[in-house]
């Protein structure tokens, strides 16, 4: 990866009014970067030598207590160098956000890594959410493109028990997606059958959105159809919105979870406690989280406790969206400690998003 502060100058140039605020971010800079590579306490004699030695100790403290002042530094206890707030992070955020870029070797290799062997959705993600975590040394998650922008191939109808069933959704490009849906009245095979082939005779390649439309502007304008037909719609709607909405509910991907156990902050037993619950039992939270920044397609950065006091405590989440047939369908993200190298993070996720765009693309 990049090292998040070898340009750090050329931002601080570009993005302040003065020659005080640029002395000031620049000492902030140093100060995230050696609290990311260290997680220790930063002194005014290391951010000097870091400088070069253009500027003294006793200077350096002076704008450490302006930036602690300012709430973008603290110091844990007396005597101990200072420590990045939330705030602090969030400022430097903002000035590489729009900025950040990743250079066309390490482009290319991410592009190689990604491509291998990859011939189905699951696949994409599933890459995706790997090299996340591989690359950043965090956690990686990904979202399942929302399947209402996927086009059926075939829908098939298998009877679980006496209201049950399951419903196996076909995509074009060869995705398998098995659903248990309960109904509101017992079907047999045969019944079940009629449906499944009414779906795929009026519906095959539409967007499973359009089919829901569909089916529901068919039973709303209630032409002079059979009482047949109309029952077929009103079950077909049942099951098609009932995989949209399962879909949301359950579809996202994680890996890199062992990357917690190294890191120094995820010692404390309840921040530790939070995060195994955010990948279990409250995995809604980030799978709601994700979903709601739909459809916009550029970069998220949640710092601390900016978002959530209790979730997102002393954890970072930086998230991008991609995109299908020029729609974003999904978002990818990694999650770990405020202590995150940004920079990286934020170049890493962008370049994998527009790599799924296209691999998305390529398959369908």
């Amino acid at each position: 990866m990049l090292n998040p502060y070898a340009n750090y100058g050329n931002y601080i140039m570009t993005t302040t009014n003065s020659k005080k605020e640029e002395r000031n971010i620049t000492v902030l800079g140093h100060i995230i970067r050696e609290y990311v590579s260290n997680a220790a306490p930063v002194s005014s004699k290391v951010v000097a030598q870091r400088l070069g030695g253009d500027v003294s100790s006793a200077t350096v403290r002076n704008i450490m207590a302006e930036l602690e002042e300012n709430g973008y530094i603290t110091q844990p206890h007396t005597s101990a160098g200072r420590v990045p707030t939330d705030q602090g992070y969030r400022k430097y955020v903002d000035i590489v956000k729009g900025q950040i870029r990743m250079q066309r070797r390490e482009a290319e290799r991410l592009s190689r890594e990604y491509n291998q062997r990859i011939t189905t959705v699951k696949d994409v993600i599933e890459r995706a959410t790997f090299l996340i975590s591989h690359e950043l040394h965090n956690a990686g998650l990904a979202m399942w493109p929302t399947m209402e922008n996927f086009y059926l191939k075939r829908l098939e109808l298998v009877k679980v028990r006496a209201q049950t069933v399951m419903a196996v959704l076909i995509t074009v490009n060869n995705a398998v997606k098995n659903y248990v849906i309960e109904l509101d009245r017992e079907l047999d095979e045969a019944q079940l059958i009629r449906i499944s082939n009414f779906v795929n005779d009026n519906y095959e390649h539409k967007v499973v959105s359009e089919i829901s439309l569909g089916l529901a502007k068919l039973l709303a304008e209630r032409p002079e159809e059979s009482k047949e037909v109309v029952d077929i719609a009103e079950v077909a709607l049942r099951v098609v919105d009932t995989m949209i909405r399962e879909n949301l509910e359950s579809e996202i991907y994680f890996e890199g979870l062992n990357y917690f156990a190294d890191e120094p902050e995820f010692k404390d037993l309840d921040l530790a406690r939070r995060m195994i619950q955010m990948f279990s039992e409250r995995k809604e939270y980030l799978v709601h989280l994700l979903h709601n920044e739909l459809p916009d397609r550029g970069l998220r950065v949640y710092i601390g406790a900016e978002r959530d006091r209790d979730m997102l405590k002393s954890c970072s989440l930086i998230t991008c969206g991609y995109s299908l047939a020029g729609r974003t369908v999904g978002r990818i993200g990694v999650i770990g400690p405020t202590r995150m190298d940004y920079y990286s993070a934020l170049s890493t996720i962008s370049c994998l998003a527009d790599l799924i765009s296209e691999k998305l693309e390529e398959i369908s």
